[in-house]
């Protein structure tokens, strides 16, 4: 006998509490999928982030936080490495790429980052439009900013609420290029000449000033011709003057070579290192008692192991839930079963085996589990999703939940057990003599 039409016919007659039953699995099959997608778009996201920081060196300190503040432009008071512990690295045989990074400065809460042209280029293999900035006065934006080629803008001292305060430079820059997008924190930020930073914030721009003394010579001479005339004007000026701080340099060329003797000092350069040799005898040359050098993978790595740890708690937490959905839900269906009691006893009384009685209770079971998982799996891929389109608004790290063979895994051990404590009631309605079934009907 086919046991298919009386489960059929259960379903439809108790189509609310199948339903509720149906959401109940769900609901407990997602929890787990979604914990294994977001770990791993999560893990996926920050290796991509650091896919372009080979090695990290800066000041001794938290190595996490220069990467946060690296990478993951979250910045925060970190030392600063001296020039004169950095400036061999420009010429060092060993390095292809070593860029420094000055961080300070925001515009509209994006960060603004001081850089060379070379890292620009090397960021984002190119530009999808305009050029690289080629003077203090010029910058590039990442994919994210709301800006055009073309826009001026006004940078603001630090970041957040410090930035709130519409503490403004008196510079204006331009922008002159825009990255391709990275999938990266860096689509939100604004790079500019990294001289640019340093002079704004009244450092040596890292270049033999001669030729601007000269040239600053020749203004107060000029000056001094027009004293008297000009006298009262200046003494106007001259409060102004001194919010400012200082008067902003004029800088010939911008970028390496840079003058070891004016280089201040800077959060973190990035380096390339030219072979893998190479990167492991400039992490241990740069590991002294002034500077520290690291792989951002080492960091990522311990990260890892603590998101899995935290991961592996939540998983077993997820498991206990679905354990306890499933039995609630198996509970449920035995006191539903009971109201079938009469009619299986008189399919029974009419002949029917006991082992239709036990397939018709445990196909229902069954279909409720099956169903359930594969909604799970979806209601899962879509919560993971929701959480990284979140996370990516707030971070700029690009994350893509995907449902892999462990979610279908997960779920499919789900269904295996299901399937299995769906014996319990098929069982003990299977083996309910007739006439008691009858008798207490």
């Amino acid at each position: 006998m086919n046991p298919f039409p009386i489960v059929i016919a259960s379903l439809r007659r108790h189509w609310i509490m199948n339903i509720l039953f149906v959401l109940l699995i769900a609901v407990a099959v997602a929890i787990g999928v979604g914990i294994t997608a977001q770990e791993r778009a999560l893990r996926q996201g920050s290796a991509k982030a650091a896919d372009k920081f080979d090695i990290l060196i800066a000041a001794p300190g938290s190595q996490t936080e220069i990467v946060m503040n690296t990478i993951f432009l979250r910045h925060s008071a970190i030392n600063l490495l001296d020039g004169q512990h950095w400036a061999s690295l420009m010429t060092d045989p060993r390095v292809e790429i070593a860029a420094p990074l000055a961080f300070g400065d925001s515009w509209q809460d994006y960060s603004i980052v001081g850089s060379t042209p070379q890292f620009v280029a090397y960021l984002s293999d190119g530009l999808a439009s305009g050029h690289i900035f080629e003077n203090i006065e010029q910058a590039v934006i990442g994919a994210a900013v709301p800006l055009e080629i073309g826009d001026e803008f006004e940078p603001s001292h630090g970041h957040g609420a410090e930035a709130e305060l519409e503490h403004h430079h008196g510079v204006h820059l331009q922008v002159v290029g825009k990255m391709k997008p990275t999938g990266t924190p860096w689509d939100s930020a604004i790079i500019v000449a990294v001289e640019q930073v340093w002079d704004i914030h009244a450092l040596p721009t890292g270049h033999d000033e001669d030729e601007d003394h000269d040239h600053n010579g020749a203004a107060e001479e000029h000056h001094d011709e027009h004293e008297d005339q000009d006298h009262d004007e200046a003494a106007e000026h001259h409060d102004e003057d001194h919010e400012h701080e200082h008067e902003h340099q004029v800088i010939d060329h911008i970028g390496p070579p840079f003058d070891a003797d004016a280089l201040p000092g800077v959060p973190a350069l990035v380096v390339r290192p030219k072979s893998v040799a190479a990167a492991y005898t400039l992490r241990a040359d740069y590991r002294t008692d002034h500077s520290t050098a690291f792989f951002p993978a080492e960091v990522l790595v311990e990260m890892y192991r603590l998101l899995g740890n935290a991961g592996s708690v939540m998983r077993a937490m997820a498991l206990g839930s679905q354990g306890l959905v499933v039995a609630a839900i198996l509970a449920a269906i035995l006191a539903l079963m009971q109201l079938y009691r009469k009619q299986f006893a008189v399919l029974r009384a009419l002949g029917a085996p006991r082992s239709y009685v036990f397939g018709a209770i445990w196909s229902y079971v069954s279909i409720l589990v099956v169903i359930g998982a594969i909604a799970g799996l979806g209601l899962g891929w879509f919560v993971a999703q929701s959480v990284s389109t979140v996370f990516t608004a707030e971070t700029g790290m690009a994350l893509q939940a995907t449902i892999s063979g462990s979610e279908i895994s997960l779920a499919g051990g789900f269904v295996l057990i299901g399937l299995v404590l769906a014996t319990v009631p098929a069982f003990l309605l299977y083996r309910r003599p007739v006439v008691e079934a009858l008798r207490n009907s």
